[in-house]
């Protein structure tokens, strides 16, 4: 082979990178403004996330857990295990709004004599229906 034809076959191969590069770039582009698949994009056309708040969550078991969720407006009790997130209900978001949700999450009970919040009961009974026996 001669070195024309050589540098004829390298300069073939160094446009035809720039091609794919350039419809990689293009296409990544196209998927970040139309927001698919997650791809957020910076600047102002960015649309804003959806936001969840765990309002409380309490451990079944080794791999399962039971946990009530906030998105906007509306609460969500869900259970969770290593494999799967699963809706078990809807919850009224009036009734399980605290001041300070940690705090009261984090403090140890006070046992039968002191008053239950009405978060912590509904996850009591949500834990009723679905523990297996």
């Amino acid at each position: 082979m001669s070195s024309g034809a050589t540098l004829a076959l390298f300069a073939r191969l160094i446009v035809s990178l720039g091609i794919v590069i350039g419809l990689m770039w293009f296409a990544a582009r196209v998927v970040r403004r139309r927001g698919i698949g997650g791809a957020g994009g910076g600047g102002s056309n960015r649309r804003p996330g959806v936001q969840v708040d765990v309002l409380a969550r309490r451990t079944l078991g080794r791999n399962a857990s039971i946990a009530v969720v906030r998105t906007g407006q509306q609460a969500i009790v869900i259970g969770v295990t290593d494999h799967m997130v699963t809706k078990l209900a809807d919850a009224d978001l009036t009734e399980i709004e605290l001041g300070n949700t940690e705090a009261q999450w984090t403090a140890p009970s006070q046992g039968p004599a002191g008053p239950t919040p009405p978060w912590k009961s509904m996850l009591n009974q949500m834990r009723d229906r679905t523990a297996r026996t």
